[in-house]
This record gives C-alpha cells, structure tokens and sequence, in this order.
C-alpha cells in the first residue's frame, strides 16, 4: 500500500470515529432527555390532581392519539390504517394500548395519591421482569447475573412485602404492565411509527367512549376519587389546556426514545432508564413528603445491587465483544490449508474474509 492510500485510509478511519461519536452523543442525549421528561411527569399529574384519575387517564388518551396523528403527518408517515384490515394487528394493538393504559392509569393515581415511591420501585423492577418475560415467552436463557439480579430483586421485593404490607402491588402492576407491553410489540413485530399511530388511534377511540360515558353519567369518575394536592389547579381553563398538554407530554418522549434507540445501543438506554425511578425517588423522598423506611432501603438497596451485576455484566461482554472487533486478522499464509503444495500458498493474497 502507498503512503498516499494509508494516509486516505487513516482519514477516512477517523472520519467514521468522529461520525460515530458525534452519532452516540447525541443518541445519548435524546435518550437522557426522554428519561428526564419521564422522570419529572408525576409534577404534570400533580397539576392535574384536582381532577380524578380515570377522567385524567381518558384525556390522555384522546390527546395522545391526536399528537401522534399530528407527528405522522408532520413526518409523513401517514400510511398506517391499513392495519384496520389485518385482523392480527387490530389484536394486537388493541392488547398493548388497553395494557400501556392501564399502566398509565396506575401511575396517574399513585403519583397523585402519595405512593410516587412505589411507582419508583415498579420502574426499577422493569428491566428484571423484562428478564424473566424473555425467559418464559422468547425461550430466553438467563445468564449467571441475570439469575443472580433476579433473586436479588424477589428478596428485597419480599421483605417489602412482609414489613410493609400491601402497597407493593403498584410496584408489581406498573413493572407487569410495561413489561408485558414490550413483550406484545415485540411479539407482534410491526414497524415502530405506524403501530404506534394505530394503537395510539384505538386507545384515542376507547378515551372518547370514556368521556362521553363520563359525560353522560359523572359519577363513575368518583369510582376513584381525585386526592387533590397542593399543586394542584383548579381552573377550567387551565385544567382544559394542562389535559391537552398530556397529548404532547406523551409524543415527545416516545419520539425521544425512538430517535435514541436508532443511534445508541440498548445497553445504554439500559442504563439511562434508570434515571426516571431515580427521579421520582428523589421527588417523592426530599419534595412530596412521602416517608422512606427502612423497608424501602433495603428493598432498593438489593434491585440496585441487581442492577449493578447486570451492567457489570454487560460492560465485561461489551468489552469482550469490542477487543474481538479490533483483532488484527490472522494473515493468509498463516491459515491451515487443505492443500500445502498449492500455488495460491506463495502468492502474496489478502487475508480470507471472516
């Protein structure tokens, strides 16, 4: 090779690194904003506490279709009520937008009626139920960590329960819904920002029975009553342009998210969706006056070290996989041939593609 053509190469080399790392950056940064913005939600819904949860959830839904309609026109991506006539997707779609909302409407409530910590713990069980959904539905074997992760979790889970009683099961239902959502997509296997438009487009669908059922019999919003907080408005108009608001509030994290999962790899979003439980931690603890007892300590304390052998874990493969990835092949002479005396053995060829 000329020096000239090793220069080019070398160039070119630090073109595609610099790319590459300008690429993760900002994949990086579009994921930590997507977690912010999640983290943080539970001041919208305090906002909003005035009103009750389920009128709160059926607004979001309507709202929500309605800004990801909006999305898909913007990027004209508007090609997705074909599904209407693939009686699978219409299942499909139909089963993770009734989960996703049943999922949002336990958050809703909690955050609003004083158990943000247990929404915490819910999202820090996330990815270990994730684990044990992949084992059981996707014949997912769990490695030495993940099993490892997975007890840890149960006994802090268990001793939270056996200490402090029932209010673990918002923990259980927001970890099991999210999960069992991911694992229907997956499942189903449609393309991203269609199936989102369509389950977004049958959830809207069910928000508008609910408000015209609600509309016409008020009282079944009182089945779980508002626990109004401090924060919260009380103006109509202002509680009309917040419910609007929940339409936007959800379209920008997805798109966050989806931009993020195209740059960056899903052991980095990993590891940067645990800056939302962390959050509202934080804001439960140190802001909303929820009381951190022993019983949480512990019970964080063993999903962490959970999560800490999952990224140790995932840092020892990676780093595996990377000096694999940058091992100079072994030149063709080297190589073993089947047949010593041919000519091909003196000739000065490239090294064989691996």
């Amino acid at each position: 090779m000329s020096e000239q053509a090793a220069k080019a190469k070398a160039n070119a080399g630090e073109g595609a690194n610099g790319e590459g790392q300008h690429t993760d950056r900002t994949g990086f940064l579009q994921g930590l904003g997507c977690y912010l913005l999640w983290g943080v939600m539970p001041v919208y819904w305090k906002l909003l506490s005035a009103i009750p949860a389920f009128e709160v959830l059926a607004w979001r839904m309507v709202w929500s279709c309605a800004a990801v309609v909006a999305l898909c026109v913007l990027v004209k991506r508007t090609r997705f009520l074909y599904l209407f006539r693939d009686p699978r997707a219409v299942r499909t779609f139909l089963a993770s937008g009734l989960i996703v909302s049943c999922n949002w409407g336990v958050y809703i409530w909690a955050a609003n009626s004083g158990h943000l910590l247990q929404t915490s713990i819910g999202y820090y069980l996330c990815p270990l139920f994730t684990i044990v959904l992949g084992m059981a539905f996707f014949r997912e074997r769990l490695t030495p960590m993940q099993t490892v992760a997975t007890v840890l979790a149960a006994l802090g889970v268990g001793y939270f329960i056996v200490a402090n009683g029932g209010d673990i099961w918002i923990a259980f239902a927001l970890a099991l819904t999210f999960s069992v959502y991911g694992a229907v997509k997956k499942k189903g296997g449609y393309p991203a920002l269609p199936g989102m438009a369509f389950e977004s487009l049958l959830t809207g669908l069910i928000g508008a029975v609910a408000l015209i059922v609600g509309a016409a019999a008020p009282w079944i919003w009182q089945l779980v009553p508002a626990t109004p907080d401090p924060m919260a408005v009380t103006g109509p108009a202002a509680d009309m342009a917040l419910l609007a608001g929940c339409g936007v509030l959800t379209a920008i994290p997805l798109l966050l998210f989806s931009a993020a999962a195209n740059r960056i790899s899903l052991t980095v979003i990993g590891f940067i969706q645990y800056v939302s439980p962390t959050i509202a931690l934080v804001l439960a603890a140190a802001f909303f006056g929820e009381q951190f007892t022993m019983a949480h300590g512990i019970c964080f304390a063993l999903i962490w070290l959970g999560i800490a052998a999952i990224g140790a874990e995932a840092a020892w493969t990676g780093g595996r996989k990377r000096a694999a990835e940058v091992a100079p092949p072994v030149p063709a002479a080297a190589a073993p041939s089947p047949n010593p005396s041919s000519a091909a053995m003196l000739t000065d060829a490239p090294p064989a593609k691996r």
